[in-house]
C-alpha cells in the first residue's frame, strides 16, 4: 500500500512539475526572464508561489530548465541539397524547413523568450545558431552549385537572414552582411546590371 501511495505522490509531483514549466515557458516567451516573477508564473499555473518555489529554488533555474526543454523538443533540421538539386528547389527546401521551426511552438516559446531576455543570452543564442547552421551550411552550398563566385558564401548568408526574418526567426549570432550584399544578391538573381 506504501508504494501506490509513494507513486500517486510521485505522479501528482511529476505532474505539477510539468505544469509549471508549462507556465513558466508561457510568461517567459511573454515578458522575458527579467520581467517575469514566479507570482506571476504561479497565478498563470494556477498555484501558490510555494509551490513553485518547492519544485524550482529559483527563477533562474526554472528559467534554464524551460529553455532546456524546449530547445530539446524544436524539430530537428532537414535539409537535403546534393549537387543534382535545383538552386529554386534547394531554397523552397531550405524555406519549408525555416517554415516548420517558425510553426513548431517549443521553438516559438524558445524564439520569444530568447529575444525578450537577458539571462545567458550568449549561450542560448549560440544554441539557436548551431540550430541553423544545417540550414546555413545548405544556402551556401545550394548557391555554390548554381554558379562558382566568391559571393555564394554572402549569398547563402543573406538568403537564410531573409527568410528567418520573414518568420520573425532570430538569425543567430553569425555577422550581418552588409546591406549591398543583399542588393547585389537581387541584381545577379535578376539579371540586373544595377550598381549602387
Amino acid at each position: 500500500m506504501a508504494s501506490k501511495t509513494a507513486g500517486r505522490w510521485e505522479n501528482a509531483r511529476s505532474r505539477s512539475r510539468q505544469g509549471i514549466l508549462e507556465g513558466a515557458g508561457e510568461v517567459f516567451a511573454k515578458e522575458g526572464f527579467e520581467t517575469a516573477t514566479m507570482k506571476r508564473i504561479a497565478e498563470v499555473c494556477g498555484i501558490t508561489k510555494v509551490t513553485v518555489y518547492a519544485h524550482f529554488r529559483d527563477k533562474a533555474r526554472l528559467y534554464h530548465e524551460v529553455m532546456e526543454r524546449q530547445l530539446a523538443s524544436i524539430p530537428k533540421p532537414t535539409v537535403h541539397t546534393g549537387r543534382d538539386v535545383e538552386l529554386g528547389d534547394a531554397l523552397v527546401g531550405i524555406w519549408h524547413g525555416i517554415r516548420t521551426l517558425a510553426l513548431n511552438p517549443s521553438c516559438q516559446a524558445f524564439c520569444q523568450a530568447l529575444t525578450r531576455s537577458e539571462l545567458d543570452r550568449g549561450v542560448y543564442m549560440g544554441c539557436w545558431t548551431e540550430m541553423l547552421q544545417p540550414y546555413r551550411k545548405a544556402a551556401v552550398r545550394a548557391f555554390a552549385n548554381a554558379s562558382p563566385s566568391s559571393s555564394n558564401g554572402d549569398d547563402g548568408e543573406k538568403f537564410l537572414r531573409l527568410i528567418l526574418a520573414e518568420q520573425g526567426l532570430p538569425q543567430g549570432t553569425v555577422p550581418v552582411s552588409r546591406s549591398d550584399a543583399t542588393i547585389a544578391l537581387f541584381a545577379r538573381a535578376y539579371g540586373s546590371t544595377f550598381a549602387g
